[in-house]
């Protein structure tokens, strides 16, 4: 039993002798982890060029990093003033708890009281790019740096810009998913922007303004931060013409903003992406050189023109995007003259803008202002094709020009192409303009009408001025008033009309592999009324008339020559309400009129037709049209090689019988 009991106590003493021998290698393996994870955290700080007051690591394999500095370009710098936590290790999860953040950007700077970094880890550079000295660019940086989520309970972002000074706070931010300078997505509770910037007044001159303005929820997909700070530190190379995508969907709740005295507001902002293409010039480096012109008038020609085309260098970086701003509603003091104490308020369901480059495209839906009783209505307008390259291009010309040389550069190269206009649903009730020399008595008068449909199109420009035209109004409809003693309308009134509505049409282009002047349409139509419609075909229509040369033009005119012409007269009531008018100013019945009207018109035109047999089918014509109103159609075609000149119209300009030899005539009437 006692040789038992003395091999038992053996063994226990064994055990504990192994245990303690144990603990004693864990404990050493701890203290020397610690010492290797701290030497690998100042690695890391110092390969990326940081530096920190003081690193350690604690047993639990934590980390805790004081006064952190990061260098950036240009002397700016990251400071964090407390790091506490883990990366995120390969069979272990980690997160950072960071204090005290101050970011310098190129505008202003970024801070944050605490965020926190979960899953963060950081790629050391690929072997291959050791030797780059882009390496340890703020863009390669940003690339190597990967976190499933950082977020903030408050984020402010102060910057100066020329005479604009801006504070924002973005409250509860969080990003998700970032990774190879890629953020999946983002997401903030609510911002407000404060904002001190200059604006004109209603008099044009520049006053400060205080804008404060306030969000709801904003929500992002697809921000390429280090693309982003690519445009700012980078010139494109040789493979960066295209523009590539810079953020993706993006929505803005519940916007609001005030100057104090006007009231402003959206349901939401959102947009389906922007990209962008990388500068000749870092943009950094372009605001610089912006920033530090005081005075542009004391630049010479030579610098004038680089500062103009560094400025206009931006606008080359605009790559594709759109923009949807819904539930647009505005309550604002009225600041015309004699409206003190009016304010206006307007209303908008939804614009939407589209851009490519130079390109723009715009449209507006559901618009309406108000002013006490006077009222403005559009149901919706657009803008389509608007191209300003040529006058981007022309103020980089002209910036490098003296005043000699400006005195001879053709404006013309300035005009934007401007695509094609167009409103709809316009409805108009508004007080008519006071005449303070007349005295007024009863009800103001007021101005009424409105407009289904206008469209102008200002295409295919060349020197400038468009080759292709396109006006149409559709609709005009104007009341006719019931209390007006203007005669005009008296007699309106006895016809029944209670209102006018008229269109009009206009619409040519120029052929130039065939030097032609084509005339589709020009017509002018009312409602219960008719119409009148005209097309035709010049040639000798060259490249002179788009000169901005008077004395060329001029010269041009002696070629162009008239090939044919098309003429349709519609009546749809014209005829029968000018014969209703006749009868009642001469007291005879519309039976009457009608009958005298027939019989002296088939005499006139009888006697011109034996005159001028070559005129008998359309005399014909147009007599069974004033007996019975339709459509009048006549076609008029040149014979001659060389069509009708300058020349022949003015011989025939005192006797126009003179061009019957010259042209051929066909109408009808039906």
């Amino acid at each position: 039993m006692e040789q038992e009991n003395t091999q038992t106590d053996k063994g226990r003493r064994k055990a504990l002798w192994a245990t303690v021998a144990i603990i004693a290698v864990a404990a050493a393996g701890v203290i020397g982890g610690k010492a290797f994870y701290e030497a690998k955290v100042n690695e890391l700080v110092a390969r990326s060029g940081a530096t920190a007051g003081s690193v350690e690591a604690d047993f639990l394999g934590k980390i805790h990093i004081r006064d952190l500095t990061l260098p950036l370009e240009d002397g700016k710098n990251i400071k964090i003033a407390a790091i506490d936590g883990r990366p995120k290790l390969p069979f272990l999860d980690g997160a950072l708890d960071m204090n005290g953040i101050d970011i310098d950007v190129p505008t202003g700077k970024i801070s944050m009281a605490h965020a926190r970094v979960e899953n963060a880890a950081f790629k050391k550079p690929a072997p291959a790019a050791s030797g780059d000295g882009n390496a340890n660019s703020l863009p390669r940086r940003i690339e190597r740096f990967a976190a499933t989520r950082i977020s903030t309970p408050e984020v402010t972002f102060t910057q100066s810009v020329a005479d604009t000074e801006q504070k924002t706070v973005y409250t509860n931010a969080s990003l998700t998913d970032i990774a190879d300078g890629r953020i999946s997505r983002y997401l903030i509770d609510n911002g407000s922007y404060d904002i001190k910037m200059a604006l004109p007044d209603s008099d044009g001159a520049m006053k400060e303004k205080h804008l404060v303005v306030s969000t709801g929820t904003i929500a992002g997909q697809d921000i390429d931060v280090a693309y982003l700070a690519r445009l700012y530190t980078e010139k494109a190379g040789p493979d960066d013409k295209e523009a590539k995508p810079l953020y993706g969907p993006l929505s803005v709740a519940k916007i609001s903003f005030t100057d104090g005295d006007g009231h402003f507001s959206y349901d939401e902002i959102r947009s389906d992406g922007f990209s962008a293409r990388l500068p000749a010039e870092p943009l950094l480096e372009t605001l610089k050189a912006l920033s530090a012109t005081k005075n542009v008038d004391e630049l010479s020609p030579q610098e004038r023109q680089a500062y103009f085309t560094k400025g206009l260098s931006i606008l080359d970086m605009i790559g594709k995007s759109n923009m949807q701003l819904l539930g647009f509603k505005a309550d604002a003091p009225d600041e015309s003259e004699g409206s003190e104490g009016k304010r206006v308020k307007a209303a908008i369901d939804r614009i939407d803008m589209q851009m490519d480059s130079r390109r723009l495209d715009f449209g507006l839906n559901g618009m309406s202002i108000g002013n006490g009783t006077d009222t403005i209505e559009v149901a919706e307008a657009s803008l389509k094709g608007f191209d300003w390259s040529s006058t981007v291009e022309g103020l980089s010309q002209i910036a490098g020009l003296d005043d000699t040389q400006i005195e001879t550069f053709p404006f013309n190269r300035l005009i934007p192409e401007l695509g094609t206009i167009r409103v709809g649903g316009i409805n108009v009730d508004v007080a008519a303009p006071e005449k303070p020399e007349e005295e007024t008595e009863g009800t103001p008068e007021r101005i009424k009408f409105t407009l289904r449909n206008f469209e102008m199109g200002l295409t295919k420009p060349f020197n400038g001025i468009p080759t292709d035209i396109e006006i149409r109004q559709d609709g005009l409809s104007l009341p006719i008033p019931a209390d007006s003693s203007e005669e005009v309308f008296v007699e309106a009134r006895k016809l029944g009309l209670e209102s006018l509505e008229l269109s009009y049409a206009l619409a040519a282009g120029w052929d130039e592999p065939n030097n032609n002047l084509m005339i589709r349409e020009i017509s002018f139509s009312g409602k219960d009324i008719g119409s009148v419609n005209f097309s035709g075909l010049a040639s000798g229509f060259t490249e002179e008339f788009f000169a901005f040369d008077v004395n060329r033009a001029q010269a041009a005119l002696f070629g162009l020559a008239g090939r044919e012409l098309k003429l349709t007269v519609k009546d749809e009531g014209l005829m029968a309400k000018a014969i209703k008018l006749y009868a009642l100013q001469n007291d005879m019945t519309e039976d009457q009129v009608r009958g005298t009207l027939t019989l002296v018109a088939n005499v006139l035109l009888q006697q011109v037709a034996a005159e001028q047999p070559k005129l008998q089918g359309a005399v014909d014509a147009l007599a069974r049209f004033i007996s019975a109103p339709g459509t009048l159609t006549v076609m008029v075609k040149s014979t001659g090689a060389n069509g009708l000149g300058l020349f022949d119209l003015a011989a025939a300009s005192d006797n126009p019988m003179l061009l019957l030899d010259k042209v051929d005539i066909q109408a009808t009437a039906d």
